[in-house]
């Protein structure tokens, strides 16, 4: 592999920053640590990890945001609220090769992996029928009429109507561009969450799904709190919901800044390697959890 660029890996691990991205959804795994680019801007290119440097066929920007090398900064000097300090440098010292890998070079792209993952499975369906469409076409709007017609699920037949009334930019207000995106059909606030976060690369928005909410009973935080409801969701902004002090996302937002996408990526990946498969007794966050087996 020629590369283009030869990164500083800054103790990311790709493939572990990967397993959770949507990013993944436009990519194929050429052996150990190794990826093609298969969908959106520059595809073609690859990116592979070898010790501790990230070497890319891609050109710096979008070996940056996929590797997670841009969010290593913020990673370093995000702040969160006193009283979640101790847990969250807790996660950081095991989790500390995890990194955000986004695609806001490639936002329709990531919106149909997005919507598609609606209840299912992102590893088992997601990526396959990512794979299948991004093999025909890489236009995100063809994508979603393949999707409709070849894919058998609620997810794909709805896709070309909500890919349709996305807003025509994305730049501006957060805020009210979650607003607009909840106020889109089929669009809730975990997906209009998971697009900020994966596709516009802001890691103050984190999808509250299941792995959220049972990480932050196990761990004694957030207590009371309840997600987020589309219904108000599409009516209000975050900052000026009348029910935000009982959202579990806006305190999630507001209490852990620029490190909420991060620490909802190591909820869903902490989950999936330890609680789902009752390993209590391995769990570096045994210490911290309520609920471990003895």
């Amino acid at each position: 592999m020629a590369a283009k660029a030869v990164l500083d890996s800054r103790g990311i691990d790709l493939s572990l920053t990967l397993y959770p991205s949507f990013s993944l959804s436009l990519l194929k795994p050429e052996g150990e640590d190794s990826y093609v680019k298969v969908a959106g801007r520059e595809r073609g290119c690859a990116l592979r990890q070898v010790g501790g440097v990230i070497e890319s066929t891609c050109s710096e920007e979008p070996t940056s945001y996929i590797s997670g090398l841009w969010y290593r900064e913020v990673f370093e000097r995000a702040t969160v609220k006193r009283s979640l300090s101790y847990l969250v440098e807790t996660l950081r010292l095991v989790y500390a090769p995890l990194s955000l890998s986004v695609d806001p070079l490639d936002p329709l792209h990531i919106f149909v992996a997005v919507f598609l993952s609606q209840n299912t499975s992102y590893h088992s369906n997601v990526l396959s029928w990512t794979s299948n469409l991004w093999s025909q076409t890489n236009n995100p709007h063809e994508a979603a009429t393949i999707a409709s017609k070849a894919i058998p699920s609620f997810q794909a037949k709805r896709l070309p109507q909500a890919l349709e009334s996305l807003p025509e930019a994305f730049n501006g207000d957060r805020f009210e561009l979650r607003r607009r995106l909840v106020s889109s059909p089929y669009v809730g606030p975990k997906t209009a969450d998971a697009f900020i976060l994966y596709a516009l690369a802001d890691p103050t928005s984190p999808p509250i799904d299941r792995h959220f909410v049972a990480m932050s009973s196990r761990l004694g935080i957030f207590a009371g709190l309840r997600p987020p409801a589309k219904e108000y969701c599409a009516k209000h902004r975050c900052d000026e919901c009348p029910i935000r002090d009982r959202c579990l996302r806006w305190r999630a937002s507001r209490d852990l800044g620029e490190l909420a996408g991060w620490v909802q990526t190591v909820f869903y990946v902490h989950s999936k390697t330890y609680c789902s498969r009752r390993l209590c007794d391995r769990c570096p966050l045994r210490g911290e959890c309520t609920e471990a087996y003895p």
